[in-house]
């Protein structure tokens, strides 16, 4: 939960005193999506819909002739909630230039991310409400979180249609989607083919002359040709297959996902990644374990969409700086909450010795869409959480991991390994070094929680 999150939660609970009155709606009016966010979570709240209904006004108008301060204090709060329904309706049905209702008549997805993205029709922005209809994007990457569970990462120029909640169409650009349980069968029709999700993550391109390729991160999917009667063909993960229009046949090429190196972070959360982190490329081969790099801290996506059934010991759950992790710090995340975890790791190229205290230096930021829950940098909780949070396919050994304290008999503490959690729990900067043991860091994410703006 941000700090924001919990301002609107003490409002809601009329727990704020004037001076948080004017921050909290201060930051209402910077920004439509904070307006339309603070709305709907105002009008969803049973003490608004109380205030609104139960004659409250009157009494408040009434009291504002005692001159003391619980008076216009209340009037604030009737003031702040009438103001909560007028953003609303300004939000959801704010009108265009023309003055026409520019909600869709069914809303489909929501634009969750998007970052120098240009419509062919109006500018777009984050909040923005989606219906069925066609997407003219010139330029730049949006992101589109489905009301069924779907996201989809548009890379511009392309065209893309949404046929209903369960079905699209690209007819040009680059598109990658990951598909939770909620929304298997989610199908992208292109000129050449049908892609049918079976669960899964998966990048679609198609070219100006409606060439496609179809490459699958993980899980697994159904193609065929266009309009073709055929039994679909299956293409499992880390395998890519290409067609064209009119084509009789569709052909295996070589898995090579370098085009989509700027759309797949962020369907997979990380709409950023600056210094020297590098967000890893999809696929099997690309997992934790299965290869070194010392010039960057490499960002895993490792498993999503898992619902906690018991609380799980993490080493930090409060924004700060940290230099290592120490054992004291070990705190819970409570049972209940569905999570996403990513791995961060500096593993150095080569062989090192405890005697050898020139390893790899290496400094980084990155910032994920929903608030980060908690880290784990001790090697017994990382191992302990491998088999729950750790990619499948990971290869994560046994030797240390984590980015823990020297042991007595090691060196003196010559490295940095410092990581600082930002106070809106969205972005971590990490300074680390690493020789003789690889760092890793696993970070676990809220999936509940409101996409960051």
């Amino acid at each position: 939960m941000t700090e924001m999150d919990r301002l609107i939660d003490r409002y809601l609970d009329r727990d704020l005193d004037d001076d948080e009155l004017a921050d909290l709606f201060e930051w209402v009016a910077a920004d439509s999506s904070n307006a339309d966010f603070f709305a709907r979570q105002t009008l969803l709240d049973q003490h608004t819909r109380e205030l609104l209904d139960d004659g409250e006004v009157q009494l408040f108008v009434s009291e504002t002739s005692e001159r003391d301060h619980k008076p216009r204090h209340r009037i604030q709060w009737i003031a702040a909630a009438l103001m909560a329904v007028a953003l609303l309706l300004i939000a959801v049905f704010h009108p265009d230039d023309d003055g026409h209702d520019v909600r869709p008549e069914n809303v489909i997805a929501t634009v969750a991310y998007e970052s120098h993205a240009r419509l062919s029709d109006r500018e777009c922005f984050a909040g923005d409400l989606i219906g069925i209809g066609v997407l003219e994007l010139e330029v730049g990457i949006v992101r589109l979180d489905f009301t069924n569970g779907a996201m989809v990462t548009l890379q511009g120029p392309a065209r893309f249609e949404i046929i209903d909640g369960a079905r699209t169409r690209l007819d040009s650009g680059i598109l990658t989607t990951s598909i939770p349980e909620s929304a298997v069968g989610f199908e992208v029709l292109t000129p050449a083919m049908e892609v049918v999700d079976l669960g899964t993550a998966f990048g679609v391109s198609v070219g100006t002359d409606g060439e496609t390729d179809v490459f699958v991160f993980e899980g697994e999917v159904e193609v065929n040709l266009s309009e073709s009667e055929d039994a679909p063909q299956l293409v499992r993960e880390g395998n890519a297959v290409r067609s064209r229009p009119e084509a009789d046949s569709i052909d295996s090429v070589n898995y090579a996902t370098e085009r989509f190196e700027d759309a797949w972070p962020v369907t997979s959360g990380v709409l950023q990644a600056t210094g020297l982190m590098k967000f890893v490329s999809p696929g099997p081969d690309f997992v934790p374990g299965r290869y070194e790099d010392s010039e960057h801290i490499l960002v895993f996506p490792e498993r999503s969409h898992i619902v906690l059934e018991s609380d799980i010991d993490v080493n930090v759950t409060e924004p700060g700086q940290y230099a290592r992790v120490r054992r004291q710090d070990k705190r819970p995340i409570a049972a209940g909450q569905a999570v996403r975890s990513y791995l961060l790791q500096l593993n150095p190229i080569g062989e090192f010795t405890r005697e050898e205290s020139e390893g790899a230096r290496v400094i980084g930021q990155i910032t994920i869409d929903r608030p980060i829950l908690g880290l784990i940098g001790r090697t017994t909780l990382l191992t302990r959480t491998d088999a729950l949070l750790g990619h499948p396919l990971g290869n994560y050994g046994k030797a240390r991991r984590g980015i823990e304290p020297p042991r007595p008999e090691d060196l003196s503490d010559s490295g940095r390994d410092f990581v600082t959690l930002s106070p809106d729990r969205h972005t971590l900067s990490l300074d680390l070094s690493a020789s003789s043991a690889v760092d890793q860091i696993r970070v676990i994410v809220s999936e509940s929680a409101v996409p960051h703006p």
